[in-house]
């Protein structure tokens, strides 16, 4: 990476990006297919080249941390917490009427 967090990559004979064990990546240094799709080690797609913004990146909300692997815990926590509290007073307002 450099100072910016962008990746130093290569490129092949036919001016691709690729990484330094020359698989073929996107400018961010994402695996991708043929089509440009972001693909996993394995060559499982996991963001269509449609998805990516203009700099072919993945969505913001993927590399923000939002989303965890901890996520159906925490939504149990929110739902919980939101259990625990009174009505609020537009609750109220509407029993009354």
């Amino acid at each position: 990476m450099d100072p910016l967090g962008n990746p130093i990559l290569d490129r092949d004979a036919e001016g691709n990006f690729i990484d330094r064990n020359g698989k073929k990546v996107n400018s961010k240094g994402y695996f991708i297919d043929s089509d440009g799709n972001v693909i996993n080690k394995h060559g499982k797609m996991v963001f269509e080249k449609k998805l990516l913004d203009n700099e072919n990146d993945i969505p913001k909300v993927f590399r923000t941390g939002l989303l965890k692997s901890d996520t159906a815990s925490s939504l149990s926590r929110l739902m919980s917490e939101i259990g625990k509290n009174q009505p609020s007073e537009f609750d109220q307002e509407e029993q009354r009427i």
